[in-house]
């Protein structure tokens, strides 16, 4: 019989370490928290069970972790970037910018730490610190791809599209085969109206990656060629999966206001101590509606097409049900079982909208409303694929496809949705009802 070896605590923790890689969390967790158990100030151990705590969304733990190897080598400028990051993801920036600052002051050519201080300072606003802070990490290390990508979207977003381009041009050219920093360079060319240069970006991708949901549908919306009526459901999901953990974070960047938008329209036509209403938040992203429609709701229900999305709406706790799901689908399988339907920058990723208009109408209960958002086009054309990705609606269209639904519009009136590129984002906040309904006052803006 073979003896048994004991594994000294170092050896214990490569094991562990090699489990998390390798995504075996349950031996991970075990053996972590069995080192922690023997030797609870054992430095790294506390570090990587956090970093592991922390890969898993259960951040507060991680944090804590974190703190207390902190404790132990208050010098480690590792920690406290680490830390930084979790804050980031607990949606605290200002604490995340002192731990960054810390990391910093501790190691000043830490790049890492310089990228993610410009990240969190341009979540709060701070937009020439955050530029500044780039720009430094860049001048110690311009191999760092993700700084100049960094750099380029923070300048596309002040509206300096040139400069934006040459940082996105250099991240390809450090990593040719990204898949991000082709779509955010495909956008640029786009809004600089070098459509030649987005299409050969696309061709490139296209080449590397045949069946990328991304390069064919932003092919599409630059070549004008076989333009779908929708963004497919794969688009969208991968699209906001990568979006998830910094979703919250980049729209507050961009002053994003649709969802605020959808809240005063309710707020508008109903009264929320009633709490009377069954809703459905069709595209909801991480929930950022979900705090103002919960006054109003005996039931709240939240589809996305992004689990990664729902999982961040989860963590508000506003929502009775959550359900991955696509959502013209969704609709058709609830006939007349919602008093409200909203949707906040979500029919952005559909061009033609008659289905799924039919399909809220029949979701809705006598006396119920659709309140949504759509992008406002000038073309002539009834819908319009920009190169971003998103589709833009003609006005008399939007109106003319809610009436072949059997819904009036009852309110419509413009609004800036967001800032893109150092320009508003002009949209429609649209609410319409069954026919035949009592008519509410209406008013256009």
């Amino acid at each position: 019989m073979a003896e048994e070896t004991e594994l000294t605590l170092d050896e214990a923790l490569e094991v562990a370490v090699r489990a998390h890689r390798a995504g075996d969390d349950a031996v991970a967790e075990a053996l972590y928290q069995r080192i922690l158990a023997v030797a609870p100030d054992h430095g790294s151990a506390l570090t990587l069970y956090g970093l592991f705590q922390h890969g898993r969304g259960r951040h507060r733990e991680a944090l804590g972790l974190m703190r207390r190897a902190v404790e132990i080598e208050p010098e480690d400028s590792g920690l406290h970037l680490n830390i930084g990051n979790v804050l980031f993801e607990i949606d605290r920036p200002d604490l995340a910018v002192q731990a960054y600052e810390e990391a910093i002051r501790l190691d000043p050519r830490s790049v890492a730490a310089r990228n993610n201080l410009g990240v969190t300072l341009r979540a709060v606003k701070l937009p020439d610190a955050a530029e500044a802070e780039y720009r430094e990490a860049i001048a110690i290390d311009p191999a760092y791809r993700d700084t100049w990508d960094n750099l380029g979207r923070l300048l596309a977003s002040r509206g300096r599209i040139t400069e934006a381009i040459a940082c996105h041009a250099k991240a390809l050219e450090l990593e040719p085969a990204n898949a991000g920093t082709r779509r955010v360079l495909v956008a640029a060319y786009a809004a600089t109206g070098e459509k030649t240069k987005a299409i050969a970006i696309l061709r490139d991708w296209l080449r590397d990656e045949p069946a990328s949901p991304a390069a064919r549908h932003l092919m599409a919306a630059m070549s004008g060629d076989n333009v779908p009526d929708r963004a497919s459901d794969q688009y969208v999901a991968s699209l906001f999966d990568g979006f998830a953990g910094s979703f919250d974070h980049k729209l507050a960047r961009l002053d994003y206001r649709a969802p605020a938008l959808i809240a005063e329209a309710v707020a508008a036509s109903h009264p929320p101590q009633a709490k009377d209403l069954d809703i459905l938040d069709i595209g909801c992203g991480t929930g950022l509606c979900g705090p103002a429609l919960r006054p109003y709701a005996r039931h709240l229900v939240g589809i996305d097409l992004s689990p990664k999305m729902l999982e961040r709406a989860a963590q508000r706790s506003c929502y009775d049900h959550l359900e991955t799901a696509e959502l013209t689908a969704f609709l058709q399988r609830q006939a007349q079982a919602f008093d409200l339907v909203v949707s906040a920058d979500t029919l952005c990723y559909f061009g033609r909208l008659d289905a799924v208009f039919s399909a809220a109408a029949a979701a809705l209960r006598p006396g119920g409303r659709f309140i949504f958002s759509v992008e406002k086009s000038a073309d002539l054309d009834d819908f319009t694929l920009h190169g971003h990705g998103r589709y833009s609606h003609k006005q008399a269209y939007v109106v003319r496809a809610l009436e072949e639904a059997g819904l009036r519009t009852d309110t419509l009136h413009d609004a800036a949705l967001r800032m893109e590129r150092g320009a508003p984002v002009e949209g429609l906040i649209i609410e319409a009802a069954l026919s035949g309904g009592a008519r509410k006052s209406s008013s256009t803006g």
